[in-house]
């Protein structure tokens, strides 16, 4: 079971990160996101798709609304500059209710351990506010960088599932 409303995220630091929430002013820093072939390999959106860039965001625009869940802007601390985005987003999965940490980098970012420094305070969130029995995430069986990310976060690969009709592997933590 979840706990919901998921508090928001905004104005949680580690020691190299910031999250606060997404705004439809985002879409001009995002896009370099979506305009990279490689970032967006795992992912249903076209390269370069304005369109796509947008509802990415409105996608956690709506989830803010709906249950507080969503991907936050993770931005530098020291410089505010945007990395990319994280969060804790509820799911569907089998039929069954999950917190999942999502995260996605700009790929200019990759390789610093940012991902994981921003997995890692997102699993610790949802443990302190006890919103659920474990996390997981979501992840392509080719999609080896997140794979990495997910097993430094404490996470373990639990099984194959299908979420919204991709093959995914569902990587879990407990947080009892």
């Amino acid at each position: 079971m979840i706990v919901l409303p998921i508090p928001s995220l905004a104005g949680l630091t580690t020691e190299r990160l910031r999250f606060r929430p997404l705004s439809l002013t985002d879409a001009d820093w995002w896009m370099g996101y979506l305009n990279d072939a490689e970032a967006i390999r795992f992912m249903p959106f076209t390269v370069g798709s304005r369109n796509d860039c947008m509802t990415m965001i409105q996608r956690s625009l709506d989830r803010y609304a709906a249950d507080g869940s969503g991907l936050h802007v993770v931005s530098l601390k020291e410089s505010s500059v945007p990395i990319g985005q994280c969060g804790l987003l509820t799911q569907v999965v089998d039929g069954i209710d999950e917190l999942e940490i999502g995260y996605h980098l700009l790929p200019q970012h990759w390789g610093h351990g940012f991902a994981t420094e921003a997995a890692v305070a997102c699993k610790r969130f949802a443990y302190e506010h006890r919103l659920a029995a474990s996390v997981i995430s979501l992840i392509d069986a080719g999609n080896l960088r997140s794979q990495l990310v997910a097993h430094r976060n404490g996470m373990l690969p639990e099984k194959r599932s299908e979420h919204r009709g991709v093959e995914a592997i569902v990587f879990r933590a407990s947080l009892l």
